[in-house]
């Protein structure tokens, strides 16, 4: 019993072993990809006109909410005086406007939902391209997302502002090797 108790232990420190071995070759980089998405011309130019539709879409509702108040301001002003079928008719073109304003405020939401998803993913092909060419220059065998769960790194082995100015266009960037010096991207990132 002690014999296989002794023998784990030893399997395991080889497998630790082996594991650190590994490791020590392995070049590894981070990347912050909503900052490119946030501060690169592109990224921005996509959220100006994710911006200038929502406004159009905003003041087009807001005109078709004031419509619906002012029916509902007619309506309370005549109640009294108005008979009941001209009241009824009053409400239910006050209900056919609030139908139509809930139905325009879906479609907007939907029509924003699906114009930020394409204006993201063009963003996001430039940012992949530009990602594998920084992978490329830098010999990288591993890129880590900084938001997905990356808890503690070493700031040198983050290429995010490479990326960044290689998506804005800033090609002198390219041949730099500052993100992962040799000895630092270890794959530690403690």
């Amino acid at each position: 019993m002690r014999k296989a108790g002794i023998i784990m232990v030893a399997a395991a420190a080889a497998v630790v072993f082996a594991g650190t071995s590994l490791a020590e070759g392995l070049r590894v980089a981070i990347i912050d990809v909503n900052k490119v998405l946030n501060d690169s011309g592109s990224g921005q130019a996509a959220k100006k006109k994710m911006e200038a539709r929502y406004e159009e879409l905003k003041k087009t509702i807001d005109a078709k909410q004031e419509e619906a108040r002012k029916i509902k301001e007619d309506i309370d002003k005549q109640k009294v005086m108005v008979g009941k079928e001209k009241l009824k008719e009053k409400e239910d073109a006050l209900q056919a406007k609030i139908n139509e304003l809930r139905q325009m405020t879906q479609e907007g939401e939907r029509e924003m939902q699906a114009r930020q998803g394409e204006l993201t993913r063009d963003v996001l092909k430039s940012v992949e391209a530009k990602v594998d060419v920084v992978v490329k220059a830098d010999k990288l065998d591993l890129v880590l997302e900084r938001s997905a769960g990356v808890i503690h790194f070493n700031e040198s082995m983050d290429i995010t502002q490479r990326v960044l100015a290689l998506v804005d266009g800033d090609d002198k960037a390219a041949p730099e090797k500052k993100a992962v010096p040799e000895g630092k991207g270890t794959g530690g990132g403690k």
